[in-house]
């Protein structure tokens, strides 16, 4: 039998290397867990409290103001400001939450399970389970781990984060040796 070789990179760093083979692992397992789960879970309750509050019908729209808190599930938002955007009769699909977007703004801690979050603004779509943090210093930390960047997307379904930056602020990340798992996906 005759083996067949193929061109491999062998620069690649045995850390970079260790971290690439662990993520594709986690989104392994995920896929899977995913292909067993329920996906026809009842929409999660969403509680605010602010100083102030503006609504508008005609946008379906509602901003929060000043020192606002929002609790849904198990996540926590706290934020200078957050606006909350409803689906029309036209786009609310049966069986989901009205809720179609989150906009927060100005100081941004986010809090799921063990997983928190820090950002200049955060933006959640409800359907897609995307969050977009985004800032000068955005940050994310589970456990003692943690990582840096202009913009961190987190998609909360697939279980998966993507963290962007610029030129003159490039992506920092620590792995902390007494994490678990090591990974900033776990929430």
């Amino acid at each position: 039998m005759k083996l067949l070789k193929s061109p491999i990179c062998y620069n690649i760093s045995p850390v970079l290397l260790l971290i690439l083979l662990f993520l594709l692992a986690q989104v392994s397992v995920a896929a899977q867990e995913n292909q067993t789960a329920d996906k026809k879970q009842p929409p999660a309750d969403l509680k605010i409290t602010s100083d102030k509050m503006v609504a508008s019908k005609d946008q379906s729209v509602v901003e929060f103001m000043g020192k606002v808190k929002a609790v849904r599930a198990d996540s926590v938002l706290l934020a200078d400001s957050v606006k909350v955007f409803f689906h029309t009769s036209e786009t609310k699909k049966e069986g989901r939450s009205n809720v179609k977007r989150i906009l927060a703004t100005g100081n941004v801690e986010y809090t799921e399970g063990e997983r928190k979050a820090f950002s200049d603004q955060a933006d959640y779509d409800t359907a897609e389970e995307i969050l977009i943090l985004t800032g000068e210093q955005a940050r994310l930390l589970t456990g003692k781990s943690w990582i840096t960047g202009k913009k961190i997307t987190l998609f909360k379904a697939e279980d998966r984060v993507v963290v962007e930056t610029t030129e003159e602020n490039r992506v920092e990340a620590f792995f902390d040796a007494e994490d678990q798992d090591g990974s900033l996906n776990k929430p």
